[in-house]
């Protein structure tokens, strides 16, 4: 509890599907407190005020933030409400014949995702606008009165998605109204609203799943709200948004579709943060909890967006998101064989309940937790800063059965999953950055989340990586994340421009349209002190398929189009090896940003308080290494290093959400920041440049 009786706090909350994490700063001095309690997976809201609670302070809070994985585990889960989807007539099957591409070129037993909504919740609506946005059939009032009468007889959200809504969006409108007016209690959504952009699929998916989470939405953060007015919290709440964003609690309520990727935003942002302070230009992030591991990247400082995500391989939702990938290896993941008998870790995961084997709650297949446990690198006695002892024997009997199956003993079979999820997580990094035309081995990593850490030593000698950072606090990098987040609203809007036909006027005056669009759309979700806006537009050569994003600047004078187009050819030759100079380039959408950057940070979210200079506490225990079999390693509390500590693995470093393994061979640094910079010495090639070492884990 603070004992700064005057001072005021801001808060950051993220939860997860395991953890609920919270990060209290103070406005006055550099003092900065966390809290970790279990989350609440069927009540989300119970343990962010009980988190909250433990504080001690909530009477003196003036800000609060929560990242939140509600909507996220929703539509991983599907318990999302039903929801009606509402077309143009003749177009109701879009959502099941989807796209032609195939998850795998080969495998003739795929089978496509299966949509958000059932087939008899398709419903056509006699109308069409055209490509251009030409009425071709009017939508009459008898015929809105007929899907009316349709919707009577269907409970559930309403999704509305016309044909060509992004072109004109009258039909939409007119029909959004009448429905909303005769199902006042009901969830509507509508296309134009959501995604008002082109490729009528995506824009359908996007649409259903906004009007399939806005009750959940509706209903969590309302009991968020209700708890903390119980708390006597009095002060502006905000959401994390999934493009790394802040935006009130009423604000998103209106757009769940946002919220989706709010849990793993935050993670990204102070990757970001912790970077800055190092002085570190570009990383990759790594955030690593009890359900997942997410892969994102920090380029020259910036954060890199997408303008799409797949929750599931063939279902994707057209809203801006922090650009990361996502796989299922977390400490919870559970480790067994596949239908060929060989070892695999993941999807599946045993939650926060029943949890690994180890935690003691009925929990039995053996997990990644479980396994770190039987090799000495967690300690039972201080997970969770010794709030949830661990119990070694279930973590060793839950191994039992793999290993008979795999004729191996309990520390080889322990060291055998974590050699598998280390390599699923460097596999993950391989891919996002390769798609992305960027060399991995030209980056440091940054890892953090209750697991990163304990991994990161093991994924950066895997990949021949330089340097490994894990910042302070690394289990609740999240809530911090969420906690220094921007306001934000991002804008975009389909354009159909060639670049050998419309001029650099035409495109300017779209842009400066849509970037005051964004502007006011901030100051409507906040209160912006200093905002920027910059822009966009997605391109791509004519007759391509596909389009890539390029920044633009509004306050360049030169020919804003010509700018644009050797962007593009830059940008497309420095992904796929090549330009097309005498291409005509085609403009798909325009976007538009508006941050907030002038929003003061507390002082305790800028730099945690640090241990003077000392005796380090330390002590030593067991650990098992790969091709070193036990070794008496020595183990030390992170918050008696003060900074300057360098250290030389195998080292093993604890602190209260975290901890850290260091191999053989490596050395660890306290930076100034409070960070860990290890130096992976054997991720070093002799002509100084990075490489893969090949299988070595640890």
């Amino acid at each position: 509890m603070f004992d700064m009786l005057n001072d005021r706090y801001s808060v950051g909350i993220d939860t997860g599907g395991t953890f609920t994490d919270l990060v209290i700063a103070s406005h006055r001095t550099s003092e900065r407190r966390t809290v970790k309690v279990p989350s609440t997976p069927e009540r989300p809201a119970d343990a962010v005020l009980t988190a909250l609670e433990r504080t001690g302070v909530t009477s003196q809070v003036d800000f609060f933030v929560l990242g939140t994985t509600v909507g996220t585990n929703a539509l991983l889960q599907r318990k999302g409400e039903r929801t009606i989807y509402v077309t143009t007539a003749g177009f109701e099957d879009s959502l099941f014949i989807q796209r032609i591409n195939r998850r795998g070129l080969y495998d003739l037993q795929w089978v496509k995702p299966a949509p958000y909504v059932s087939r008899a919740d398709c419903l056509g609506v006699h109308e069409r606008i055209a490509y251009d946005g030409e009425v071709r059939i009017a939508l009459t009032p008898e015929e809105i009165e007929r899907v009316i009468d349709l919707l009577h007889d269907r409970d559930g959200a309403i999704a509305i998605n016309l044909l060509f809504s992004f072109a004109n969006p009258e039909h939409e409108v007119r029909l959004a109204e009448a429905v909303r007016a005769a199902f006042p209690g009901r969830s509507v959504s509508v296309g134009s609203e959501v995604a008002p952009v082109w490729r009528e699929y995506e824009r359908g998916t996007t649409v259903t799943v906004d009007a399939g989470l806005k009750r959940l939405i509706a209903e969590f953060a309302g009991e968020v709200d209700a708890g903390l007015a119980r708390a006597e919290l009095d002060c502006p709440r905000f959401f994390l948004k999934s493009n790394g964003g802040q935006v009130s609690t009423e604000a998103a309520a209106r757009r769940p579709v946002d919220l989706t990727l709010s849990g793993l935003a935050g993670g990204l942002i102070a990757g970001k943060h912790y970077a800055e302070a190092i002085g570190l230009d570009s990383v990759v992030t790594l955030d690593m909890g009890g359900t997942s591991a997410d892969v994102g990247l920090v380029l020259d400082r910036q954060i890199r967006s997408a303008s799409q995500y797949e929750f599931e391989w063939g279902l994707p939702i057209i809203v801006p998101v922090v650009d990361l990938t996502t796989i299922g290896a977390g400490g919870s993941s559970i480790a067994g064989l596949d239908s060929g008998g060989l070892l695999k870790v993941g999807p599946e995961s045993a939650g926060a309940d029943p949890g690994p084997a180890c935690y003691g709650l009925g929990g039995e297949a053996p997990t990644v937790t479980d396994a770190n446990v039987v090799l000495g690198r967690l300690n039972p006695a201080y997970f969770l800063g010794g709030e949830l002892p661990l119990d070694g024997k279930e973590a060793e009997s839950s191994l039992a059965g793999l290993a008979g199956s795999l004729e191996l003993s309990a520390p080889e079979t322990a060291q055998a999953i974590i050699e598998v999820a280390v390599e699923n997580m460097a596999n993950a990094i391989r891919l996002l950055c390769a798609d992305r035309g960027i060399d991995y081995r030209s980056l440091d990593l940054m890892a953090f989340g209750g697991a990163g850490p304990l991994h990161a030593a093991l994924i950066g000698r895997r990949l021949g990586l330089r340097r490994v950072v894990i910042p302070p606090q690394p289990g609740l990098a999240s809530a911090f994340g969420a906690l220094v987040a921007d306001l934000r609203v991002d804008r975009r809007v389909t354009r159909s421009m060639r670049s050998d036909i419309a001029t650099a006027a035409e495109l300017r005056a779209t842009l400066a349209e849509l970037a005051a669009d964004a502007l006011s759309a901030l100051h409507e979700e906040g209160e912006a002190k200093a905002p920027l806006v910059s822009v966009g537009a997605g391109c791509r050569y004519l007759g391509q398929n596909y389009e890539q994003e390029v920044a633009l600047a509004l306050d360049d004078e030169s020919d804003l189009m010509d700018e644009l187009v050797e962007r593009f050819h830059r940008q497309h030759e420095s992904i796929y090896g090549y330009r097309l100079p005498n291409a005509p380039v085609e403009i798909v959408y325009l976007t538009a940003t508006a941050v907030d950057t002038g929003r003061p940070r507390p002082a305790g979210a800028e730099s945690p308080a640090l241990p003077p200079a000392g005796a380090v506490e330390s002590a030593t225990r067991p650990v098992y290494l790969k091709d070193e079999g036990w070794v008496e390693t020595d183990v030390v509390r992170r918050g008696s290093l003060p900074p300057g500590t360098s250290l030389a693995g195998p080292l093993v470093i604890e602190e209260h959400d975290s901890t850290v393994l260091v191999l053989s061979g490596q050395q660890v640094t306290v930076h100034a920041s409070g960070a860990l910079v290890l130096e992976l010495a054997a991720g070093i090639g002799d002509g100084g440049e990075a490489r893969e070492v090949g299988a070595r884990v640890g």
